[in-house]
């Protein structure tokens, strides 16, 4: 006969899920020639840009998990700085001494920022101000600015939201750009949802704390349960935004020049266009609200997610599970062995449940106590 102890302790009832971090907005930048190359056939291709042209990765100044921040230069493309601003407006458009729009004013303000341009120019209008700046800022890079002046849209990528951190880098120094080119993640933006058994789908609910724990880089995290949708097979993913001056040749319905927004206005889904293999296990998405920023490093990571579902108002007595005995009126019980071997069965209710132990609170008041040894079946 196998015996334990009951046991007075604290419980936390819970649930225990798989789940996935991953960027709730991804840019995907695509690298394009500069003006000056000449169009040549194969344009569509993975490495060609905008113009038609092929184009190399002369220098690579940045690799996954960096952090990109305003005024950054990424790399060198065909012998030209490709550069992360801050803006909201995507790059669309060469950027030319004259011009006017929104782009022209988040050009200034990001100069501004660096420190590069005081003013001078009627806000959004490119002036010999702001060409002053862009010549102070292409000259801090090392580079001359472009001789026509102005900023191509090859060499300039604006973010709406920066720092941004480098998902992945699709190509080398002297190799052609993958499209895209760069993967990055906008700032504070890393977001994780659960993969919830339907089975305990009537336990979770908004508001719950979650606790997270990554085995391949020992990182924990708090949360709480922020949602829960429907049920699925389709593994969650954030939207994926096209930016970059190549970006309209990566895209069947983007054409240069067509306006503001068209080259970055992709917006789509990156799950919406997986298809579910007929094995797939379905699940409920459970959209986690993490206490702080997640870390860069659990990107892309399958995380262990756990939801506190409930739990006891202090010490209460425990037993093993195996030692609750149920009846098929409902009835359970425990048996509890005497120390002179006699044995007595104690009617109980069980409660929460945690590693094993229940909850067993006694139907008789003072017939168990910690201490008490119950019978453990099996």
């Amino acid at each position: 006969m196998t015996t334990a102890p009951v046991v007075s302790q604290a419980l936390t009832s819970s649930v225990q899920m798989r789940g996935v971090v991953y960027p709730a907005t991804e840019y995907d930048v695509f690298a394009s020639a500069p003006a000056s190359s000449s169009p040549a056939a194969g344009a569509g291709s993975p490495a060609a840009g905008a113009s038609g042209s092929a184009v190399y990765i002369s220098r690579l100044d940045t690799a996954a998990g960096d952090p990109v921040a305003s005024g950054q230069q990424l790399a060198e493309i065909d012998g030209q700085p490709l550069f992360a601003l801050a803006g909201p407006v995507p790059a669309w458009r060469d950027l030319m001494p004259g011009d006017s729009g929104p782009d022209v004013t988040e050009l200034q303000k990001a100069l501004a920022a660096l420190g590069y341009y005081g003013g001078g120019d009627t806000p959004g209008s490119f002036g010999p101000a702001t060409q002053y700046a862009v010549d102070l800022y292409y000259e801090h890079l090392g580079y001359t600015a472009p001789s026509a002046g102005g900023v191509p849209m090859a060499d300039v990528v604006f973010l709406p939201s920066l720092p941004a951190t480098v998902v992945a880098v699709n190509g080398g120094a002297g190799e052609q750009p993958g499209q895209p080119f760069l993967q990055l993640a906008a700032r504070g933006s890393l977001a994780l949802a659960g993969e919830l058994p339907p089975a305990y789908a009537g336990q979770v609910k908004p508001g719950l704390k979650v606790t997270i724990y990554d085995e391949v880089t020992g990182i924990h995290a708090t949360g709480t349960v922020a949602d829960l949708g429907t049920a699925t097979t389709v593994p969650p993913a954030g939207a994926v935004v096209d930016v970059g001056g190549g970006s309209g040749s990566a895209g069947a319905s983007a054409s240069a020049g067509s306006g503001p927004g068209s080259p970055a206005s992709s917006g789509s889904s990156g799950g919406s266009g997986s298809s579910p293999s007929s094995g797939a296990t379905v699940f409920i998405p459970m959209t986690v609200r993490p206490s702080q920023s997640l870390a860069a490093a659990l990107n892309g990571e399958n995380v262990l997610v756990t939801v506190e579902t409930g739990q006891t108002e202090g010490p209460v007595l425990t037993v093993p599970v195996a030692a609750i005995v149920t009846t098929a009126s409902g009835t359970s019980y425990v048996t509890v062995a005497g120390s002179s071997g006699r044995q007595a069965r104690v009617r109980v209710t069980p409660g929460l449940s945690e590693n094993g132990y229940v909850q067993a609170t006694a139907v008789t008041p003072g017939s168990l106590a910690a201490g008490d040894r119950v019978v453990v079946s099996g």
